[in-house]
């Protein structure tokens, strides 16, 4: 892979938490912590529940290579995890896509919800 571009800085990224019914004034942007590290392969996501029921994650972000045409749609990428109390995994959002170009990531939204 040659050389990443990032649109923004990915400490900035949208962070969208829903308020859960069932659990009143507790919000999972409280109880979810999410560490982003730029890596040559694009962001690296550690994401720990450390709320009292389980969330659904999702990340969705947009993906722009070098030599598309200006009017190209970006190609729009997601990942999706369940977590547990107490559970850690790590996310990685990329430019695979472009192969061996030069790649930007744009538009990057996280949001968690209580699993129902």
């Amino acid at each position: 892979m040659r050389r990443v571009m990032l649109a923004a800085p990915w400490a900035l990224f949208a962070y969208a938490a829903v308020i859960t019914e069932s659990q009143g004034a507790t919000s999972v942007a409280e109880c979810v912590q999410v560490a982003p590290e730029n890596v040559a392969q694009g962001m690296s996501l550690e994401v720990h529940n450390t709320c009292d029921f389980a969330v659904r994650c999702a990340l969705k972000w947009r993906v722009r290579c070098e030599g598309d045409a200006p009017d190209a749609a970006p190609r729009n990428m997601s990942l999706a995890v369940e977590l547990a109390t107490a559970a850690k995994r790590r996310l990685m959002a990329s430019g695979e896509a472009c192969g061996d170009r030069i790649w930007e990531i744009t538009d990057d939204v996280w949001e968690c919800k209580e699993v129902q």
